[in-house]
């Protein structure tokens, strides 16, 4: 598979190759492989969507304002240029996780640090501006108001049911079986009921662990292995289209709530919210998730 990426910079020029290491921040943490070379590397994003220093919120007449405070980091997750997480090794890509484990451990203990966002941007179309393999951590003094959300309905749920909802979603797709495209090693893949895209795809582990951070050693091989094959096989069956890939995790104050469970989405992106998204704030799938599923199933990537 050839990558769609933008090309504006080559390898020639691309700052997260090797022997350019100096054209990017230094490295905060590097993984090695054994003759030395670094396989995996993370460092202070030279572009930060936050400051280090969080000013007082400031207002000028009806308008309130606050500079984003936090760390934003960048982990190269390949020396290879044309490299995807899909193409690496079980044994690399469990690397690559365990500096994502470790630098989500790190961001999320710094004081006033109240959420963490792990993503990657593959291609243009899901934002990237680099070809070469690589995702970001944002440590944030503020909760996203989607995570916000997004923890108000599992907390509520898990009131009402005794239950998390995460798990329980996991279980019923279980019994439906048409949505589940693998399950590995307590491990499971599925595009979820009412997907909010196409192809919408999600890897949730077999334990309820509150966050990333909480992520056993014993578990990033399994993980890794279930995660290449998951994008292989949607690289496969949508011709190779951009990607977001997701970390879903509480607010770091919701990490020991008995709701509390991380898992990753693949969002597949293939062109920008039309007016019917943007208008009512609903989101649209054109392709059912069943089909979504059956098409992941059947790509043959193993």
């Amino acid at each position: 598979m050839t990558s769609r990426a933008d090309t504006v910079r080559d390898a020639s020029r691309c700052p997260f190759c090797p022997g350019h290491e100096s054209d990017a921040e230094a490295a905060v943490e590097e993984r090695f492989d054994d003759d030395g070379a670094w396989m995996a590397r993370a460092f202070p994003n030279r572009y930060p969507m936050t400051c280090e220093v969080a000013p007082e919120p400031r207002r000028e007449g009806f308008f309130r304002e606050r500079n984003a405070a936090g760390r934003h980091e960048v982990v190269v997750e390949s020396p290879r240029h044309d490299a995807d997480l899909s193409d690496l090794t079980v044994d690399a890509l469990a690397t690559v996780l365990g500096l994502y484990r470790a630098r989500h451990r790190a961001l999320a203990a710094l004081d006033d640090v109240r959420c963490v966002l792990l993503f990657k941007n593959r291609g243009p179309r899901a934002g990237a501006s680099l070809r070469h393999p690589h995702g970001q951590l944002v440590a944030n003094a503020v909760v996203p108001s989607l995570v916000r959300r997004r923890d108000a309905v599992a907390a509520r749920y898990h009131r009402r049911h005794g239950a998390s909802v995460v798990r329980a979603a996991v279980e019923a797709e279980l019994e439906a079986g048409t949505r589940v495209v693998a399950s590995r090693d307590g491990f499971v893949t599925l595009c979820p009921y009412a997907s909010s895209r196409s192809f919408e795809t999600w890897v949730v582990p077999p334990a309820p662990w509150g966050n990333f951070g909480a992520t056993p050693d014993d578990a990033l091989v399994p993980l890794a292995s279930m995660l290449g094959e998951t994008l292989r096989r949607v690289r496969h069956a949508t011709g190779d289209a951009d990607y977001n890939l997701l970390l879903r995790e509480p607010a770091v104050r919701a990490w020991g709530g008995p709701w509390a469970q991380w898992y990753f989405e693949v969002q597949v992106r293939r062109g920008g919210d039309a007016g019917f998204e943007l208008n009512g704030g609903m989101p649209c799938a054109v392709i059912a998730p069943e089909e979504s599923a059956e098409a992941l199933r059947s790509a043959d990537v193993l």
